[in-house]
């Protein structure tokens, strides 16, 4: 199996690099790049190999987040740093999402409408799951929809679970092992069969891709700036995702009496996630609304659950109400997370998120997925999860033209 698609190259870096000018490299993706892994160490080796240049290098990765979220926020995250390069890493969190293509291809598409000229490279992480396709021949379904609009627009790719598979097949990699656990004469490339260990599991992603950009070096062509290509039809028909956008929620969502903004002097939740919100819009108490008028097709929240969460329950332009969970299997702890209501038709639309007077059973929800520590959380400190606290961060919509 082939490990790099070159395509269109990287000629534009590559050749500020060689000058020894300033680039900008931005990492944008979860939890693989957020780490301090392949993006650090990559950065390491561009600065060894091109001394004379000047680089930057951009962490924008958010644990537990896809390409859902990266469409939103690539404006607030990678856009306004003006990128020479934007490594794009969703594959893990998208999975087979069948809409996964058209949202990479709206992040395609709002990066080359801001410049012609800045870089993409594809980046496909793996998880366990995943070894035995491709000691199949097989890539990933995820990684396959990706790859369609890698060829539309000229993308360079690389597959990161290649060379993990053969070092599998080679008896030189243990996949997922305990972190108490060493096996000689093999790296151990998990704990937890998802995130690569650091240095070892993300050496080898490095090594794929420094060896992946020498080689798209020494395909290079001719010398000078290339402007990419933006064809005026998105490869997937009808596409919105290029029109999706991260807003304050004040300014754009009417509140009533009981929510209150917290900032990081208030909250030291909020300090803890300053770096992703400015302050939280809080709500404890069930009754407590906010309301969203927007043109568009999508709407979302990305949002603090914990312990406490509670639930909400949306009404769509008058209609019968639903609920939406905002606390989920994962919520033993406090953590970031987003939620996309189900596609609208584009138009006007007004929704309602009201905090749900019913709370979820929280033990069920961690005995159904067998999580016993989580169980146990729940019988330790039973008045944390007894809430239904509801804690958002910003506003997402996705909002072509009409």
């Amino acid at each position: 199996m082939k490990e790099l698609f070159p395509r269109g190259g990287l000629p534009n870096v590559i050749q500020k690099l060689e000058n020894g000018e300033t680039v900008t490299i931005v990492y944008f993706g979860g939890s693989n790049t957020r780490s301090e892994g392949y993006r650090v160490m990559t950065a390491d080796w561009l600065r060894e190999r091109y001394p004379k240049a000047d680089i930057r290098s951009v962490n924008a990765g958010i644990s537990g987040t896809g390409s859902d979220l990266g469409c939103a926020r690539l404006e607030t995250d990678v856009l306004r740093h003006q990128p020479d390069l934007v490594f794009v890493e969703f594959v893990g969190n998208d999975g087979g999402d069948s809409n996964s293509k058209a949202r990479i291809e709206g992040i395609v598409r709002q990066i080359r409408k801001q410049s012609r000229f800045t870089d993409i490279l594809f980046v496909y992480t793996l998880k366990e799951r995943d070894v035995v396709g491709f000691q199949s021949g097989e890539y990933q379904k995820g990684a396959l929809m990706q790859e369609d609009v890698a060829d539309y627009y000229g993308i360079p790719s690389i597959h990161l679970g290649v060379a993990v598979s053969h070092l599998v097949s080679e008896g030189k990699l243990v996949f997922t092992a305990k972190s108490d656990v060493s096996i000689p004469g093999a790296v151990v490339f998990t704990h937890d069969s998802i995130h690569p260990t650091i240095p070892e599991g993300h050496q080898i992603y490095t090594d794929t891709i420094t060896r992946s950009f020498e080689q798209i070096s020494e395909l290079r062509g001719r010398v000078g700036r290339v402007e990419h290509n933006l064809p005026q039809d998105p490869l997937v028909p009808d596409n919105p995702w290029e029109y999706a956008v991260m807003l304050p929620l004040e300014g754009h969502a009417d509140f009533s009496a009981g929510w209150s903004y917290m900032t990081p002097d208030d909250l030291a939740l909020v300090r803890e996630y300053d770096w992703l919100f400015p302050g939280l819009w809080r709500a404890v108490d069930p009754g407590e609304a906010i309301s969203v008028q927007f043109k568009g097709t999508h709407i979302g929240l990305f949002d603090i659950g914990g312990p406490d969460s509670g639930r909400l329950k949306v009404t769509v332009d008058g209609g019968e109400p639903f609920i939406v969970d905002r606390f989920t299997t994962y919520n033993d702890h406090n953590r970031n997370q987003y939620v996309f209501l189900p596609e609208f038709p584009n138009g006007n639309h007004t929704v309602r998120f009201e905090v749900d007077t019913e709370k979820t059973d929280k033990a069920a929800v961690f005995e159904a997925c067998n999580n016993e520590r989580s169980m146990e959380h729940v019988r330790q400190h039973p008045d944390w999860y007894d809430q239904t606290v509801i804690q958002l961060g910003k506003l997402l919509l996705v909002q072509p033209p009409l």
